[in-house]
């Protein structure tokens, strides 16, 4: 048994480091695809990363098929949202699929052909790049989308449906609720560090309504890879550390956590937590 745990341990190191070395290029030079295969192994079986890269590029060919030279961009991507949606057949989650961790596993959504809609906006922007066109994610606040040249704004959940600003004030209102009003500032861009933090918060959410402890602080290690002066991570691995019963480590990171948030809100409930586990250790 301690033999299988180093060897898991291992290649749980492994991945971390190889997603570190993926996301230390400069921004745009990210392989957003191959970042999201790397978060899809951690703490589970390697994806055949050869066939889903070979699936998107079958994604773009049948794309490129569709085009002729000049054709314009809205033309393009009406023909790439053909393929993806109504041929393929890639699809949003319903309300009983939503929680599922295999909405945020790119070799998953490509077997089952359902994501999460920021899943889907990684698909269609792979898919995108590799015949040229200039689509951009967006993260709105609840939602994600994709946006391109002049005003082009998408839905990847409704197969690709356009969007117009009302249409985005009803996405954010559907996801959050009516406390945040949409405006043109949050049309920006999002960087490739930036959904890749979007889906590991996703993959967390849902690992922890599974109370899949190990695989909910695997996703937080990576997180920590992008986001590694963030205390609350560390905080949020002692949390689970404790649930798993790795009290002592528990500790150390709480203990870590509050000596660099000495003003955070939760700190008499860290303290409180932290003599649990302390009372627990043998």
């Amino acid at each position: 048994m301690t033999e299988r745990r180093d060897r898991i341990d291992d290649a749980r190191v492994a991945t971390r480091a190889r997603f570190a070395r993926l996301v230390a290029h400069p921004d745009p030079e990210i392989d957003l695809a191959l970042a999201a295969l790397v978060i899809a192994a951690h703490g589970r079986p390697a994806p055949d990363e050869a066939a889903v890269l070979d699936h998107l590029d079958t994604l773009a060919e049948r794309v490129r098929i569709r085009l002729d030279s000049g054709d314009p961009t809205d033309w393009a991507v009406d023909r790439l949202h053909d393929v993806l949606y109504r041929e393929v057949g890639y699809r949003g989650p319903t309300a009983a699929e939503y929680a599922d961790p295999a909405n945020s596993l790119l070799d998953a959504v490509i077997s089952r052909r359902i994501g999460l809609p920021i899943s889907l906006a990684i698909l269609e922007l792979e898919t995108a790049w590799r015949i040229g066109l200039p689509l951009v994610g967006i993260g709105l606040p609840g939602h994600f989308v994709v946006g391109g040249p002049d005003g082009l704004l998408a839905d990847p959940v409704a197969g690709g449906r356009r969007l117009t600003p009302d249409d985005c004030q009803a996405l954010i209102r559907r996801a959050i609720g009516d406390g945040v009003l949409f405006h043109a500032g949050m049309l920006r861009p999002a960087g490739r560090r930036e959904i890749l933090t979007r889906v590991l918060r996703n993959l967390r959410a849902a690992r922890l309504s599974q109370r899949d402890w190990p695989a909910a602080l695997d996703t937080i290690d990576l997180l920590l890879v992008l986001e590694p002066t963030d205390p609350e991570h560390g905080r949020d691995r002692g949390l689970l550390l404790g649930r798993m019963g790795r009290y002592g480590e528990a500790v150390r990171e709480l203990s870590r956590y509050l000596d660099e948030r000495p003003d955070a809100h939760d700190v008499s409930d860290v303290r409180q937590v932290i003599g649990i586990f302390g009372g627990r250790l043998n």
